[in-house]
């Protein structure tokens, strides 16, 4: 599982501390994603030398609030994969073991009556944590790549989270001998409700802030489709939530992607989820007809998994209804482990964890369960797909207590923290089915952070920098 080196010259633009990928052509048609190591060309080598752009002396000429802004933008640009901590006069306990670069610059904050000087003291570190001080949180700013959890930050150290990621056509370096079991797939829960979709209770029923088109391209390839109405057995949902558009649009989405993407594969996961009625006794005769007009993808119906070559540029069907098509994904409801009779297939979908006595989240219960089956992963190609839900709401009566956003915001937080412990390995996670995957919680819509503090939840800021879908991704490759 190891990609093969390029050698190639590139553009002193691109001289930076990262990993970059190119696209070179394969015997089979679709391209090959390739990575190395650029050069670094304009990153200092010692604390004493300075990043191209940076200019004390025009800094310091500079108002406070837009000294420490381009301090910040240029530490950044010339230090992608390092963190970035400015801060007003007084220091904090930075991890000065790991300082790359430090300077201070004096800057005016023009006042009503005088101006005051401030004193930013600036730092790049390569990792490291470190305890805000209460008094001084008001003006300080932070860069490149850490966590923040309330008042604690962590510098990421540098490492394969700095690759950059073709997601359009990530699969067509994966070994296609491969079973689509055999290696790690970001995916999705409730794939199809996005939030702006939703027109009744968003908060509840929104667990996605892009669109299908836009997951697709952003790496994502197992979706995870709920159906059914009584007018439209096909009607999209979320629960007791009817959402906008149906299968057949879906199926859409995925055969315009595959077609301008062969190297890539769709597994997707449809089950029947009206409560209002039992499934109809011709549901799977109007999906299969979806399955056969040659305008909604072409599928995969085996009741086993294919292996990667063979499912390139199609839809691969894991059942969740009644029927015969596809392979069938048998999902005990609301556990924390459950394999199938014929041990072909494990799923860990605790979706709705008890709360702690204080009637506040168990995030610990959710994330153990999860964090088991990451610990007890499997080998590559094999036989059994493992699906893990990082996904989970609270709900008692007709009363929403927490929100998916809001178990998003922590258990994906724990989930990156938790792919830096294996960032020198590869490892086959399975399917790793998530909400908002592509939402740093410091990007969180406004009604989202709104509905986070009526509900006393504090949000865990993971810089835009870390990635959660293509780390995943990565997994897969030394």
């Amino acid at each position: 599982m190891h990609l093969k080196a390029a050698h190639v010259t590139i553009s002193w633009a691109l001289a930076l501390s990262l990993t970059v990928v190119t696209a070179l052509p394969h015997p089979q048609g679709f391209p090959i994603l390739q990575i190395r190591n650029s050069s670094s060309a304009i990153i200092p080598t010692s604390p004493n030398a300075e990043p191209q752009g940076w200019n004390t002396q025009a800094l310091s000429d500079l108002t406070k609030v837009a000294s420490a802004r381009s301090q910040l933008a240029i530490l950044t640009g010339a230090f992608p994969s390092h963190g970035v901590f400015i801060v007003h006069d007084e220091p904090r306990a930075i991890p000065t073991s790991n300082i790359l670069f430090h300077r201070k610059v004096n800057s005016l904050d023009p006042g009503i009556i005088w101006d005051s000087t401030y004193l930013w003291n600036t730092y790049v570190v390569s990792s490291g944590s470190f305890t805000f001080q209460k008094p001084y949180n008001q003006d300080f700013l932070l860069g490149g790549r850490f966590y923040q959890d309330q008042d604690n930050i962590t510098f990421v150290p540098v490492g394969k989270q700095n690759t950059v990621v073709n997601t359009t056509t990530w699969m067509a370096n994966i070994d296609g001998s491969l079973l689509v079991s055999g290696f790690t797939i970001p995916g999705t829960h409730d794939s199809a409700a996005q939030t702006s979709r939703v027109s009744w209770l968003p908060e509840l029923g929104g667990t996605q802030y892009s669109y299908i088109p836009d997951q697709l391209t952003k790496g994502i390839r197992f979706f995870d489709l709920r159906v059914g109405s009584a007018s439209n057995p096909l009607q999209l949902r979320h629960g007791m939530l009817e959402l906008e558009g149906t299968a057949a649009d879906v199926f859409k989405n995925f055969q315009d992607f595959l077609a301008a993407h062969p190297s890539e594969t769709v597994l997707c996961s449809i089950k029947w989820d009206y409560d209002g009625s039992s499934q109809p006794s011709n549901f799977e005769s109007l999906l299969e007809s979806l399955f056969k007009d040659g305008t909604h993808g072409n599928w995969s119906t085996s009741s086993t998994l294919p292996k990667l070559d063979d499912a390139r540029g199609k839809i691969v069907l894991l059942r969740r209804y009644t029927g015969n098509l596809g392979f069938y994904m048998d999902i005990s409801n609301n556990t924390p482990k459950h394999t199938d009779s014929t041990e072909q297939f494990r799923v860990q979908d605790l979706y709705s964890p008890p709360l702690l006595s204080d009637g506040t989240p168990n995030y610990n219960e959710k994330w153990n369960v999860v964090q088991n089956f990451l610990n007890n992963h499997q080998s590559f190609n094999s036989s059994q797909l493992s699906l893990n839900f990082l996904s989970a709401v609270n709900i008692e009566g007709i009363t929403v207590l927490y929100k998916p956003a809001v178990w998003a915001n922590e258990i994906n937080a724990r989930m990156q923290t938790w792919l830096d412990t294996i960032e020198n390995q590869t490892a086959n996670l399975g399917i790793v089915a998530m909400d908002f995957p592509d939402v740093p919680s410091g990007d969180w819509p406004f009604s989202v952070k709104q509905m986070m503090a009526e509900s006393g939840q504090s949000l865990v800021h993971v810089s835009g920098q870390v990635k959660l879908i293509e780390r995943l991704i990565l997994t897969n490759f030394a």
